[in-house]
Parts: C-alpha cells; sequence; structure tokens
C-alpha cells in the first residue's frame, strides 16, 4: 500500500478521534464513579449490610437523633466508623453525625464522661446512650433505646424467693437483665408487701419463679392488675406454691403436677432427661425471632382450661415439646434420673405445650393486652441463657409483651465459613503441587519455548 500525503492526515486524523474519544470515555466514567455509590455484599451472612431489623427501624425514625462520635483523624479505627454509620446513613436522613476529636474538645469529654477512642454519643432529647464497640447489635440497641416514645418499666415481683435481678448467680437473671437495659429498659423490683401499689408506668409484670407462698392479697393486687389492661410475663417451675393457683384460675390455665423429661437431648450427648428441646414455636413474633433450638431446664407443663374462651382471651400453643417426651410424676433424685421411663398409667405423654401467650383487645385505643406464660424460669437465668436461642427467646417475649413488635430481634452479623479444614492427604497434595509440580510445570513450558525458538 502507498502512503500519501492524504493517508497520512487521515492517519493522524483517526488517531485524533480516537484519543478525543478514549479521553471522553475516561471522563464520563470518572463522573459516573464519583456520582454513583453502589456496593454489593457478597460475603456468606451479609456481614456488611444491615439487618431488615436495622432498616426497618430507620425508616421508622420520625425525629432527629444525634450522633457525636469522639475520635481523632488519625486513628485506625477512624475508617472503620465512618464506614458503620455509612451503612446507616443510606437508610435514613434522620441521622445528625458529627466527629469530634477528643485531643480538641476535653471539655465535651469530661462532661460526657468519654472513655475511649470510637466512642459513640446516641442522643434524643433528654435521652442519651454511650456506644462503645463497632457493631450493628450496639448501636441499634442505642437507637432503639432512645427513640422509645414512653420510658418501659419491667417490673419484677419480689418477696417470695424469685429469681433476683443483680445478684450473680446460676439462679439469678443478672445477665439477662444487662441485656434488657441494653434495651433501654427500667427495671425495678417490687414487694407488694411493702408497698401494694404497681408503678403506674408499668409496662410488664414479670413473675420469676417464686420458692415461697404469696399472700391471697397480693393475688388480688395482680389480678387487679391485669383486669385493668396489664402486661404479664410468668415463669412457672414444677415446684411452683400452690398459692397462685387463683391467679392461673382467672387466666384459664393450668400447670400439670410433675417435671417434663424429654429423651431426645441423649443425642445431644445430655444425660439428664430434664433439659428439653423446643424446635417447634408457632407461627408468632415471638417464635419467629427465635434463631434456632431453645434448652428448657426442669420445666412444666401448661394446659388451657378455658376452652370457651369466657374471659375474652385468645390462646396461642407457642413452645411445643418433642412427641415422645412426657410428665414424669414420680420424684426425680439424681440417683434415679437415668431409670426414668414414660408409665403409661401414671404420666402425661407429649407433644404439650410449655409455654401459652394469650392476648385481649379492648373497646378502646389502647394496644392489646399481652401475656406470657412459660413453664420454666432457668432457661433465663445466668447458668443457662447463653445456651441455644434461650437469649433470642427472652429478649423477644419481652418486646412482643411491651407493644416493641418491631425491635423484636437484633441479629449478631459474625463471620461464618472462614476456617478452611483439610486432611492429611489433602494437605500432601497441595504441598506437592505447589513446591514441586506447579515449579516443574513452570520449567517445562520454558524449556519447551526455548526449543521452539532455537529450531527456527
Amino acid at each position: 500500500m502507498k502512503v500519501t500525503r492524504h493517508t497520512q492526515r487521515l492517519f493522524r486524523l483517526q488517531q485524533a478521534v480516537f484519543y478525543a474519544l478514549l479521553i471522553a470515555v475516561v471522563i464520563l466514567l470518572a463522573k459516573v464513579s464519583v456520582e454513583t455509590n453502589k456496593q454489593f455484599d457478597w460475603t456468606a451472612n451479609a456481614r456488611h449490610t444491615l439487618s431488615d431489623t436495622s432498616r426497618e427501624l430507620l425508616s421508622g425514625i420520625d425525629n432527629t437523633i444525634q450522633i457525636q462520635v469522639f475520635i481523632s483523624p488519625d486513628d485506625q479505627y477512624h475508617a472503620a466508623v465512618i464506614e458503620l454509620l455509612e451503612r446507616y446513613q443510606r437508610h435514613t436522613d434522620k441521622l445528625n453525625i458529627s466527629y469530634i476529636d477528643p485531643a480538641f474538645s476535653p471539655d465535651l469529654v469530661r462532661s460526657l464522661n468519654i472513655q475511649q477512642q470510637g466512642e459513640m454519643v446516641v442522643s434524643q432529647g433528654k435521652q442519651q446512650q454511650h456506644v462503645f464497640d463497632l457493631s450493628e447489635q450496639s448501636l441499634t440497641n442505642a437507637l432503639i433505646t432512645v427513640s422509645r416514645q414512653k420510658q418501659q418499666w419491667l417490673v419484677f415481683i419480689e418477696g417470695h424467693g424469685e429469681r433476683s435481678l443483680f445478684e450473680q448467680t446460676n439462679f439469678s437473671l443478672s445477665t439477662w437483665a444487662q441485656q434488657l437495659q441494653s434495651q433501654g429498659f427500667q427495671l425495678h423490683a417490687h414487694n407488694l408487701t411493702q408497698s401494694p401499689t404497681l408503678p403506674e408506668n408499668t409496662a410488664v409484670l414479670v413473675i420469676a419463679s417464686p420458692t415461697r407462698n404469696w399472700l391471697p392479697g397480693e393475688v388480688d393486687i395482680v389480678k387487679d392488675y391485669l383486669e385493668k389492661g396489664g402486661n404479664l410475663l410468668w415463669l412457672a417451675e414444677p415446684d411452683q406454691t400452690d398459692s397462685l393457683a387463683a391467679l392461673s384460675e382467672s387466666l384459664g390455665i393450668e400447670f400439670i403436677d410433675g417435671t417434663v423429661m424429654d429423651p431426645n437431648t441423649a443425642m445431644l450427648g445430655i444425660d439428664d432427661p430434664r433439659f428439653v428441646l423446643i424446635s417447634d414455636y408457632a407461627n408468632h413474633p415471638v417464635g419467629v425471632a427465635t434463631a434456632s433450638v431453645s434448652l428448657m431446664v426442669e420445666a412444666t407443663a401448661i394446659q388451657q382450661t378455658n376452652p370457651d374462651n369466657s374471659v375474652g382471651w385468645q390462646y396461642l400453643n407457642l413452645l411445643n415439646s418433642q412427641p415422645d417426651a412426657w410428665v414424669e410424676s414420680n420424684a426425680l433424685t439424681p440417683d434415679n434420673l437415668s431409670m426414668q421411663r414414660y408409665d403409661a398409667g401414671a404420666d402425661v405423654s407429649g407433644p404439650f405445650s410449655l409455654g401459652y401467650v394469650m392476648t385481649r383487645t379492648s373497646d378502646t385505643d389502647q394496644p392489646p393486652q399481652r401475656i406470657a406464660l412459660i413453664g420454666d424460669g432457668d432457661f433465663v437465668s445466668d447458668a443457662y441463657i447463653g445456651n441455644a436461642a434461650n437469649l433470642d427467646l427472652a429478649m423477644a417475649l419481652v418486646n412482643w409483651l411491651s407493644n416493641d413488635d418491631k425491635l423484636i430481634t437484633i441479629p449478631v452479623k459474625t463471620s461464618v465459613g472462614t476456617q478452611l479444614s483439610l486432611t492429611k492427604t489433602q494437605s500432601i497434595i497441595l504441598g506437592l503441587g505447589f513446591l514441586v509440580m506447579f515449579p516443574l510445570l513452570l520449567l517445562v513450558t520454558g524449556l519447551g519455548i526455548w526449543w521452539r525458538r532455537r529450531r527456527r
């Protein structure tokens, strides 16, 4: 082909147009990348994406919430804080976030009692919560606390050997109490003999496994509270005092005498049949919020005695035992536990309920009245609340009883599938592959290329 001046001009023009178009494409791509922020979370459990519960909470925030972040610009966690808060800002414009360098605001640090780098203070009006770790659970809990429209008081009856909120023993409820307080609940232990009037701002009354008799007047106070529309959480036990029979009768339920036995726990390596596995939950917000199996210990079965629903309650069997479970009527001792078997003549066979939820509506604009009766209190005790989904169940119950349905659960994001386990044979194959076969393949390929070039 003969190259003329005309051809050279056309070639230069073609090059000029190509480079102009290339520059235009680069500029457009840069503009799109700056103005467009699209992210994809391909992790196994979406741990870089907010949970549905957090997103629903953010969409329901009506008033502006202040978040003050105390962190130095050069701190190693500065980028992580920004990334976490940006996830929240994508779903609401009601978060007013300010970053404060502690070195330049010593008075504010002292007044708010800031203790560490990266600490966040979440506030709305007079409500204020401190967040110390960079997790969705902690930050969302703080947002829940400050965004509650009213103070939620959980009143725990005491004076009859009930489980303590503050003592740190296997029988006590201190771990559960800390979790409740982290979600904005105010806890109050109340002795009916010392103060026969329940606090007016009681959101939920809790009866937690009493071991001594109640006075008839105390039972009447609780019955009167329920007649006025109060909510109740009742944690019962097989050896529960008979002095509460009048209360259970007024609710249309009764507790079956004896201890629930579950032979299925032996498959999990638990030799004690008094441990009961609960995997069958009702289609109810509490059941949906409970992530997996929950574990009851020395539970009592519950049955309804009001089939005609004469008192206006709607009953739902929330917790169902396994079909081969039974209620043991004989006295149990450590020596005879392994010998216990279902006796068709004396024992009650499963399945049966270990937990009922009850609702009743009124003609007023008040939210529906709610009651939960659980045939075990050990599942929320310090000894067992960390097992299986016991904590999820306990928190869901309280949020439902206090009419905070949308706040029933906040899942914790954890890393999964991050460990690679290899057998000895697989390790040898990988070692030989990378240390011998792969270098040998490169050597053979190089020699082949050299040989072909030499023969040309």
